[in-house]
């Protein structure tokens, strides 16, 4: 029994010793349980803020990139265009997308307050006004472009622009000053956010976010990106002025430029006048003088053929008395007659004092003709017969209208009869210069024999060959005809059926010192100083129609009086 008792306190001491090792373990187990569950709650805690931290830093991350990609892309628009109007309508667009405002707007100062928008609900004074010029708004709301503000609605705002000062209201109902609330409810504002900008050429504009469901609390990061905005259209506004400066002189130089080159193309013009009016001018007195020169001497022998021819008759009269009354003269007397062949002597002599006259009469009338083509004596406008000119010119010119034979490279070529064809009709004194006017018939006339000789395709024919064959059936052909307009203008057109123009060459035709010519056959200047006698000294108009086979026709119209 004693043996069971001691059996049992051993057994009841490992117990008490296994139930004591087991609460220390216990205990131990719980102290690490609860400083684990210390260090996750910890952990836990530090990862919350983590995420906060990191929700926050993306947020500025997100916020700064949003920003710089707006300032990029106004930065991209002043860089491809530099349209002020574009400009600020992307900004204002962009600002609003980004912002979520109910309108944004960019209003300029203006100094003259003659006129402004009476729908805003203020009366206008002197010190300038406020232009809205661009908008981007909900579409819900009216538009407010071309409101235009008086300073004195908008006095502490206007203080504020003119200080560079931020203007930021959160709520409309908060402000104290009664013009700024009467404005703030004439426009429809709850909130407003406005940054001024002042560009270097000293004008004044106001970037304007306005709320007008609510109120609006504006955080300092939308001043930051508005502010950076603000920058950046204040760059593209200095941008644009500068570029359009630019364009302003480019255009003043290229005006001048411009300028100095019609100046040249005048000088040559009027170089070109003189050397050829010096030309006609010493012509002109060489004809007049040839002219004064041969007429004194034609006149003594105009005037004294009829003496002659009287005085003749009555010797022939005489020798026919003698021969009546001694018909048998004396040996000597009749062979002199014999020799001299009396009777020839009698028959041909009236003949040719005749072919004499005719000769004379010749003479006078292309002397007449050479006084009346030069007008040396009639520098001054004149009232003339156009007719006159023209048939003097054509005088002149009628040798090169006749058959002629020309030397070509190896043969000779025949240039065939040219025929002019005269269709006047009746025509009134007009007031012109005459001899420039007969100047313009020569130079024209004398064209459309040039080309009606070029195209006539005459036959070429070999020195050894004795005859000269035209190839061409068609005759050369100038038509002149005359007509008075309803304006009361003569019109004179002188056409020919030569090879015609082309477009190109049609069109340079009265430009100086352009010929088609061969090198030292023309100078290039008839028809340029005759576009000038037409058009500048008469007032009137010169005109070429021509086509490729169809031939040429110039148009000449004048005034009747100037």
């Amino acid at each position: 029994m004693f043996e069971d008792i001691t059996e049992r306190r051993q057994a009841e001491s490992a117990l008490q010793q296994a139930k004591e090792e087991l609460e220390n373990r216990v205990e131990k187990r719980t102290a690490q349980l609860t400083y684990a569950i210390e260090q996750l709650q910890s952990e836990i805690a530090y990862r919350v803020e983590a995420e906060a931290a990191l929700r926050q830093s993306q947020e500025r991350l997100q916020e700064i990139a949003t920003r710089e990609a707006l300032l990029n892309r106004l930065a991209n628009q002043i860089r491809s265009s530099l349209d002020l109007n574009i400009i600020l309508q992307t900004a204002v667009q962009e600002i609003r997308d980004l912002l979520q405002i109910d309108r944004c707007i960019f209003v300029w100062y203006r100094p003259d307050s003659s006129a402004f928008s009476s729908e805003v609900g203020v009366v206008g004074d002197r010190g300038g006004f406020w232009e809205f010029v661009q908008e981007a708004r909900n579409l819900a709301f009216p538009s407010l472009i071309g409101y235009k503000v008086p300073v004195t609605a908008v006095s502490l705002l206007t203080e504020r622009a003119f200080d560079k000062q931020i203007t930021r209201v959160d709520n409309a109902r908060d402000l104290t000053d009664p013009l700024e609330r009467r404005f703030f409810f004439s426009v429809g504002y709850t909130a407003l956010l406005a940054l001024p900008i002042h560009t270097q050429s000293g004008e004044i504009g106001v970037v304007s976010c306005a709320h007008v469901s609510c109120y609006r609390p504006w955080r300092d990061s939308e001043v930051e990106l508005l502010q950076a905005v603000a920058d950046q259209i204040a760059i593209a506004i200095d941008q644009a002025a500068l570029y359009k400066q630019s364009r302003t002189a480019a255009a003043v130089a290229q005006a001048q430029a411009q300028q100095l080159e019609q100046t040249v193309r005048e000088l040559k013009h009027a170089q070109a006048q003189l050397v050829q009016s010096e030309k006609m001018s010493s012509l002109g007195q060489l004809v007049a003088g040839v002219a004064h020169e041969i007429n004194n001497p034609v006149n003594f022998i105009y005037g004294n053929i009829s003496h002659v021819n009287q005085y003749t008759s009555d010797l022939l009269s005489v020798v026919r008395l003698y021969e009546k009354y001694y018909p048998h003269p004396a040996p000597e007397i009749e062979s002199e007659l014999e020799a001299i062949d009396i009777d020839f002597v009698k028959e041909d002599l009236p003949k040719t004092l005749s072919s004499l006259k005719i000769g004379a009469d010749r003479i006078r009338q292309i002397v007449l003709t050479l006084r009346n083509f030069s007008r040396l004596d009639e520098a001054d406008m004149k009232a003339v017969d156009i007719h006159e000119g023209i048939d003097s010119t054509l005088l002149l010119l009628q040798n090169r209208l006749g058959s002629q034979v020309g030397v070509k490279e190896k043969g000779q070529i025949v240039y065939p009869a040219i025929q002019v064809i005269k269709q006047y009709a009746k025509l009134p004194l007009v007031v012109c210069y005459a001899g420039q006017l007969n100047q313009v018939f020569m130079n024209i006339i004398l064209n459309a024999i040039d080309a009606l000789q070029e195209g006539s395709s005459c036959a070429l024919v070999g020195r050894e060959k004795s005859a000269l064959r035209p190839s061409q059936t068609k005759q050369p052909t100038i038509w002149i005809t005359t007509e008075v307009s309803n304006s009361n203008q003569v019109i004179i057109r002188i056409g020919d059926n030569g090879p015609g123009m082309t477009e190109e060459v049609r069109q340079r035709v009265f430009d100086p010192f352009f010929t088609t010519k061969p090198v030292g056959s023309g100078t290039g200047l008839g028809m340029s100083i005759g576009y000038q006698i037409v058009v500048e000294k008469h007032g009137g108009q010169l005109t070429c129609i021509s086509a490729p086979g169809q031939g040429t026709e110039f148009v000449i119209q004048i005034p009747i009086q100037k």
